[in-house]
């Protein structure tokens, strides 16, 4: 239990509480590093201050195409603007580090003595992200692009995100087995990096675009490189069973699981063009009961997805620290 870590929540979904206007943007949350990057900082202290060990930048939708044709930029300055998002999250880390330092020191109850200094996890999503039509959660893009596509696509993105120093790195919704091997393959050009490969599963067993998840696991972690994989963006119901289904290899490839979950409802857009929006029940209520189960399967960073709140996570925080306890 002790080497657990707390993973932050949905940030950028958190972002419409700020009456920012997103469903209809193609940079979605990207584009509040533009507009207002203090609400990012204010997002991640919030999740900072309920327990999260670590924190993710705000970068999944910020694919340098869109960013140069919404964002009327060059491409030197959707670069700039990705790498925004990693010192916005460091900055937040720092300012918020300082001031719990500061508690500590005057002995504030709700400061901990071993609690350690918050990281940084760059995070980028699938090529189906870039579509800004609900892609991610099929994967039907896969037929229509070729492997060089998803390679000239997220190459620029992870340069930009570990040129601005990362503690890990997350390549998360994957819905696709073909697209998580592309990309896997492509993390060996940072070999000190620690990098995860998170899947979005549209069910107990399969990833969203219909493969077994064990076996789209398997595929990513039979060379040796990717040490950290798990489930993320799918209803928190289907992350026991999909963590069962792949102890074989955790334990053939000496694997870390990461399990971080949405709160159950589905990002559902028509097309590029039309707003999007959340629908489905909200299966909070069961989250955190089912997290002692996650740990035991072998999950070492747990935390949250879309529609998850720090108020979330630090129930996971709080359960965590308990069972450390016990």
């Amino acid at each position: 239990m002790d080497d657990v870590l707390i993973l932050d929540g949905g940030a950028s979904t958190q972002m419409h509480d700020e009456d920012i206007s997103l469903t209809s943007d193609p940079l979605w949350s990207s584009r509040v590093l533009l507009t207002s990057p203090d609400t990012i900082k204010e997002k991640h202290k919030g999740f900072l201050e309920a327990g999260a060990d670590i924190i993710q930048t705000i970068s999944y939708q910020a694919y340098i195409e869109l960013l140069c044709k919404y964002g009327d930029m060059n491409v030197e300055g959707a670069i700039s603007t990705i790498q925004k998002s990693v010192h916005l999250a460091r900055e937040a880390v720092e300012e918020f580090w300082t001031d719990y330092k500061r508690k500590a020191e005057e002995g504030d109850s709700t400061t901990a003595a071993d609690r350690c200094k918050p990281m940084v996890c760059g995070c980028i999503g699938p090529y189906g992200g870039m579509l800004f039509s609900g892609e991610e959660y099929k994967g039907n893009y896969i037929d229509k692009i070729t492997e060089q596509d998803i390679i000239d696509c997220q190459r620029p993105r992870i340069e930009a995100l570990v040129g601005a120093g990362l503690d890990y790195f997350a390549l998360e919704t994957i819905p696709v087995q073909k697209e998580a091997e592309v990309v896997s393959k492509l993390m060996r050009e940072f070999p000190n990096l620690k990098t995860w490969v998170a899947f979005q599963c549209k069910d107990s067993g399969h990833t969203g675009h219909g493969e077994p998840f064990a076996g789209a696991v398997e595929s990513v972690v039979r060379d040796g490189y990717i040490k950290y994989v798990g489930v993320n963006c799918c209803a928190p119901t289907y992350i026991t069973p999909l963590l069962e289904s792949i102890q074989k290899y955790r334990r053939d490839y000496s694997l870390q699981l990461v399990a971080y979950p949405n709160n159950g409802q589905v990002w559902e857009k028509a097309s590029f063009e039309t707003a999007g929006k959340f629908v489905g029940p909200d299966l909070m209520t069961g989250f955190a009961s089912a997290v002692p189960k996650w740990v035991d399967l072998g999950t070492s960073i747990v935390g949250g997805c879309c529609q998850t709140a720090p108020k979330d996570i630090k129930v996971i925080r709080d359960l965590i620290d308990k069972l450390r306890k016990s």
